[in-house]
C-alpha cells in the first residue's frame, strides 16, 4: 500500500512541475539588442496617415540568484535609437548621442537609461519587481516593441523529459495594461538547439511620449514568434516576430482607428 502511494506521489508531481530553474549559475550576463519595425496605418479627421516607426534597444541582463523554479534577473536598457517616419517627414533619435542630453523633447526617453530593473520569474511569468519604477521601466520595454517584449523569455526553463518536439505549454498574463495568453511549441531540438514556436494573444492599454505629446493606444492582435536556445544552457540565443494589432490611437483627445504591423528581431550575446 505504501508503495502504491508512493508511486502515485512521483506521477503527480511530475505532471504538476512545469519548470525548472535555468542551467546557468547565478553571475550569468548577457546582452540582448532588440530591433523592431513597425508601420501604423490611421484615420484621422478623414485624412488616411501612415507611420513608419524603427527601435532598436540595447540591454545588459544578468541572473542574480536561482532558488528552485524561481529565480532573479537584473537589466538595464543602455541605448535606444528610434526612427519615425510620417507625411514626407522623417526623425530620428539616438540617445548615444550626447547633443540630445540638453533636448527637453527627448527627456523622458533619456530617463530610462541604465536604470537597474530586478524582476523574479515563476513559471515563465514576471511575477514581481524590486520597485514601482521597475515596473514602469518594464511598461517601457514593452511599449517599445507593441508588446512584443516577453521579459520572462531568456531562459528555457523545462524539465529535461519534456525538452521534444511537439511538447507544448500555456501561460497566461493579464495585468490591467497588458494581457497576454500564449501558447508555446517545442517544434526541433537537436544537439546544439531548442527551437520554439510561440503564439501569442495580445491586448495593450499603453501610453508613448513622442516629441511630449502624450499618445494613448488601445490594440489587441496576434504575435508570432521563433524563439532558438542553447540546448546545453537554456539560454535564448535569438527570437524572430511577426504580427499585427488592431485598435485605436487617442492623440490630443481625439480617437483615430489604427492598424499596426509589427516584426521584431533579438539576438543574445553572452558576456
Amino acid at each position: 500500500m505504501k508503495k502504491t502511494i508512493l508511486v502515485a506521489a512521483i506521477i503527480a508531481a511530475a505532471f504538476t512541475t512545469n519548470a525548472q530553474a535555468p542551467k546557468l549559475p547565478a553571475g550569468t550576463k548577457f546582452k540582448v539588442v532588440t530591433e523592431s519595425n513597425n508601420i501604423t496605418s490611421m484615420s484621422m479627421m478623414g485624412q488616411d496617415i501612415e507611420l513608419s516607426n524603427g527601435n532598436k534597444l540595447y540591454q545588459n541582463f544578468e541572473l542574480k540568484s536561482v532558488s528552485g523554479n524561481s529565480y532573479l534577473l537584473s537589466t538595464s536598457i543602455t541605448r535606444i535609437a528610434t526612427s519615425v517616419s510620417a507625411m514626407g517627414n522623417e526623425q530620428s533619435f539616438d540617445s548615444d548621442d550626447a547633443s540630445l542630453k540638453s533636448n527637453p523633447m527627448v527627456a523622458e526617453q533619456l530617463k530610462v537609461l541604465n536604470k537597474q530593473i530586478d524582476y523574479t520569474i515563476e513559471n515563465n511569468k514576471v511575477v514581481n519587481t524590486a520597485s514601482a519604477t521597475g515596473s514602469d521601466l518594464l511598461n517601457t520595454l514593452l511599449t517599445q516593441s507593441n508588446g512584443t517584449s516577453d521579459q520572462a523569455k531568456y531562459f528555457l526553463t523545462l524539465p529535461a523529459a519534456s525538452i521534444k518536439p511537439a511538447h507544448q505549454w500555456s501561460v497566461v498574463d493579464n495585468k490591467p495594461d497588458a494581457a497576454s495568453e500564449s501558447l508555446y511549441v517545442i517544434s526541433e531540438v537537436t544537439a546544439t538547439d531548442i527551437s520554439v514556436n510561440v503564439l501569442t494573444n495580445v491586448k495593450l492599454a499603453t501610453t508613448l511620449n513622442q516629441n511630449g505629446m502624450e499618445i494613448k493606444q488601445n490594440t489587441q492582435g496576434t504575435i508570432k514568434a521563433k524563439r532558438i536556445y542553447d540546448a546545453k544552457t537554456g539560454l535564448l540565443k535569438s527570437e524572430t516576430a511577426t504580427g499585427g494589432l488592431k485598435g485605436t490611437m487617442n492623440v490630443m483627445g481625439q480617437d483615430a482607428p489604427i492598424d499596426l504591423k509589427v516584426t521584431t528581431k533579438s539576438s543574445v550575446v553572452p558576456m
